[in-house]
């Protein structure tokens, strides 16, 4: 994905980097090095492990992705010692806010350099035994330095929670998620509760928008194809910010630029049907001649089933005449017929009919002024997703399908119809086009019909995207809990959460590359 906001991201940069050269190029000089060396990028770090006392192989760690953040925080901890800033506020804000409390060393008139700390045996003469309270102090701040940084701009940890990818990805499943392969999305809210970084804790707000960043993208060197797997932050979840709004995983089936519409159930993308990738599931109606039990679910490796909210009245009279227990499978083919052959199924039939999801569907039918549809799961659209910088004509219709894009993820809430035309907030002149200042994204799930996704709230705005999973790093075998009521065996749900039980691991899934 091409950067986006790149000179701004250069200027805080810049910025960052003289605030905090003037504190380390005063240390340098207190060090008896040039103080010229302490503002050479890169090379200032050789120097700087030289006034530290560390091996000169810190070096191969500095310049390695992920691994300099480890090797940046024992530097960082390291000259701070070495000129007496042992307290833990010292280190704290000389390790996590470096560009704040280096400038400030630098008008530090009592700054001493007192030796390298890098050494054991200097560490071991100088340091004073520390308490329990501040030696976990100490750990939780190397932790979230570390493990926040990382996740922060190199890779992140995505778990499964939802069938929507099944069976391809699966609930239980680990993800890595490579940030940076599409280009790094510097964080949006930089002040959070480090390491997961949370939207809440117990209903709480974990972050502050007392620092908020506007989007900025580095470039990457993939660019996302129709068909990749993307994590990216849920933009229907209002009220927070980008970064902080639910993550997600789909597969990304349309790309900026792209004429999409779906006929019977397939993809047509550009006019040409996007081929189903992997294990794709569908719904399948099972006639069961005993309830819906746990075993039955893990012994055909299905993760989760519910009750049908209608039966066609030869299905209804079976069930009543033999006693049998109707219910909504997803599977992938070759699965259903070996399911079909298992004791106690009395039949099974693909059922993928709409039944009234329409209602659901984005744009809201009932609500558009001008685009009247009578789109369903399985035959929706077409439409078009924008290119970042593209400019399109503004009609009645098309409002009715950009405008959450123009308003809301673009921030043009100055631009209004009225009448089929369109105008600025406050002026008398009819606009005829807009230009997109973000590329837009079409989203869905492997497991179609059980698949809360881009056909029910909207395309996603490149903002939002956050990574492509590169791997599973671990896998719980999961299946949906079941509940017993009045109604027979139903689906675990809380709210609006599945609750999944775990049933051992699925070993053949552990470092599975994602397809």
């Amino acid at each position: 994905m091409n950067s986006y906001n790149l000179n701004i991201f250069i200027i805080i940069w810049i910025t960052a980097f003289i605030l905090t050269r003037l504190g380390l190029s005063k240390m340098f000089k207190l060090a008896g090095k040039n103080p010229l060396l302490a503002w050479i990028p890169i090379l200032n770090w050789w120097y700087w492990i030289q006034l530290v006392n560390r091996p000169k192989w810190y070096m191969i760690g500095m310049i390695i992705p992920g691994l300099n953040i480890l090797f940046s925080f024992n530097i960082k901890l390291d000259i701070l010692r070495s000129f007496g800033k042992d307290k833990f506020w010292e280190q704290f804000a000389g390790i996590v806010l470096t560009f704040a409390y280096f400038p400030y060393l630098f008008f530090d008139k009592s700054l001493k350099f007192i030796g390298g700390a890098g050494s054991k045996e200097w560490r071991e003469k100088n340091l004073k035994k520390q308490g329990g309270i501040r030696e976990w102090s100490d750990a939780i701040l190397f932790a979230a330095y570390v493990a926040g940084g990382m996740r922060a701009l190199y890779f992140d940890l995505y778990q499964i929670p939802t069938p929507s990818m099944e069976s391809n990805l699966m609930v239980g499943d680990y993800l890595v998620v490579s940030r940076t392969n599409v280009g790094m999305r510097i964080p949006l809210t930089p002040i959070t509760v480090p390491v997961l970084a949370p939207k809440e804790i117990a209903g709480i707000k974990a972050y502050s928008e007392l620092v908020e960043f506007p989007y900025m993208r580095l470039p990457g060197w993939y660019t996302i194809q129709n068909n990749d797997v993307i994590v990216f932050n849920w933009p229907a979840d209002k009220g927070f910010p980008t970064d902080k709004k639910d993550n997600y995983v789909k597969r990304c089936v349309g790309i900026p630029g792209d004429s999409i519409k779906i006929i019977n159930s397939k993809v047509v993308v550009n006019n040409t049907p996007l081929p189903a990738f992997g294990k794709q599931q569908q719904r399948y109606l099972v006639l069961l001649k005993y309830p819906m039990s746990t075993e039955f679910l893990l012994e055909n490796e299905l993760g989760d089933f519910n009750t049908p909210s209608s039966l066609s009245k030869l299905n209804q009279d079976k069930i009543q005449q033999e006693g049998l227990y109707p219910y909504h499978i997803y599977t992938w083919k070759t699965n259903s017929e070996k399911i079909a052959k298992y004791t106690g199924v009395a039949s099974l039939e693909l059922d993928i009919e709409d039944q009234g999801y329409d209602r659901f569907l984005f744009p809201d039918a009932r609500n558009n002024k001008y685009l009247k549809h009578g789109w369903d799961l399985n035959n929706y659209g077409p439409f078009y997703l924008p290119k970042r910088g593209e400019t399109i004509k503004l009609t009645s219709e098309s409002w009715d399908w950009y405008k959450l894009a123009i308003q809301e993820y673009e921030g043009r809430e100055d631009i209004i119809e009225s009448e089929g035309k369109f105008y600025q907030k406050g002026g008398s002149e009819p606009i005829s086009d807009y230009t997109f200042k973000y590329g837009y994204y079409w989203m869905m799930g492997d497991n179609r019909y059980n698949s809360y996704d881009s056909r029910m709230w909207g395309y996603v705005p490149e903002d939002h995207i956050l990574g492509k999973p590169l791997f599973t790093f671990f896998s719980l075998r999961k299946v949906i809990g079941i509940m017993n009521t009045e109604y027979g065996p139903q689906p675990m749900i809380e709210g609006q959460t599945m609750m999944y039980e775990s049933h051992g691991i699925r070993w053949n899934r552990i470092f599975r590359k994602i397809e």
